[in-house]
């Protein structure tokens, strides 16, 4: 993983000379860097396109970034390195500036990578998330309903599906198709930040498929936002010509050919607001088969589950 293309480490400095140097550092250690030199303006980059590792330069303002970044509902996971420009101070509060690392100036770019690459693999052992997206993966999925269900907090558990992809996927290549995916979390994430609450969250399960939890109460509403987004801005990643004629040739399963439509979403949604829901497994069963029943619909859809028994 820490060589992987999907490896994004921001560099946040406000000397341009210490970015460049620190970005050659980092892209000869096989990483791809983004640069900003302010912190006021880091955060959303940060949250726009998520990175795996936000390496920042100890100034006044990084304790305002860093607290910012970790009392995120959605990327407070993502892990923070600190560079400090001379040796660290005596006494450092690391419980009010909850980074996970640091480095001292000056140091060798042998040892700066070592340092990077230790940071990303002790995050990687402790968080489970998806490569391509940054979010949440499958092992970390379970752990936040179990918890809401052990907590009785009622909460909507909403299952994403993207019909079409695979076509889509073989035809136009894997770039495409990770960059559809990208596209999806983004759509996800900047929804239900909409909502403004501290009890929304949202996970990649692998591929084409995520998943999100929110308070019952706003869960139509995000879905309503999430299948209008994508409509609108899937279809710019269709050439012209299959976007006029409106559908896909490409082989099956059977190794056959068939028509496809152009990319849809299929949601499904469970409410776990009673104590009929108890066990990760209840849960697990009825988002399947809701998701099966929005999959069976027409277009872009979404499916509540608030069955009482």
């Amino acid at each position: 993983m820490n060589n992987s293309e999907f490896a994004l480490v921001m560099v946040v400095h406000s000397s341009a000379d210490r970015r460049d140097s620190l970005s050659a550092i980092l892209e000869n250690g096989g990483y791809r860097v983004s640069t900003e030199p302010r912190v006021d303006e880091a955060l959303e980059r940060a949250l726009a396109d998520p990175p795996s590792l936000l390496l920042l330069e100890h100034n006044p303002g990084a304790r305002e970034l860093v607290s910012a970044i970790k009392a995120h509902n959605i990327y407070g996971h993502l892990p923070v390195m600190l560079m400090f420009p001379g040796a660290l101070e005596e006494e450092m509060d690391w419980h009010g500036l909850p980074a996970d690392d640091y480095v001292c100036e000056p140091v060798t770019p042998a040892e700066f990578l070592s340092r990077v690459r230790l940071c990303l693999a002790r995050y990687h052992r402790d968080v489970n998330t998806n490569p391509l997206t940054g979010l949440p993966g499958n092992l970390t999925i379970l752990r936040e309903a179990e918890r809401r269900l052990a907590t009785k907090e009622p909460f909507a558990l909403a299952y994403l599906d993207i019909d079409s992809f695979k076509p889509f996927n073989d035809i136009y290549g894997f770039a495409r198709g990770d960059e559809v995916l990208r596209m999806t979390a983004r759509i996800l994430v900047n929804t239900l930040r909409q909502f403004a609450s501290p009890n929304v969250y949202v996970g990649h399960v692998g591929g084409d498929d995520f998943v999100f939890m929110t308070p019952p109460d706003v869960v139509r509403n995000a879905c309503e936002r999430i299948v209008r987004s994508f409509d609108q801005i899937v279809v710019n990643f269709y050439d012209e010509e299959d976007r006029r004629r409106g559908w896909l040739m490409a082989r099956n399963r059977k190794g056959e050919e068939e028509r496809y439509s152009l990319m849809t979403c299929s949601l499904g949604v469970v409410v776990a607001d009673d104590d009929l829901i108890t066990h990760i497994g209840d849960l697990l069963s009825r988002i399947t088969q809701v998701k099966s029943h929005a999959k069976r619909l027409p277009g872009s859809n979404y499916t509540i589950d608030r069955r009482r028994d």
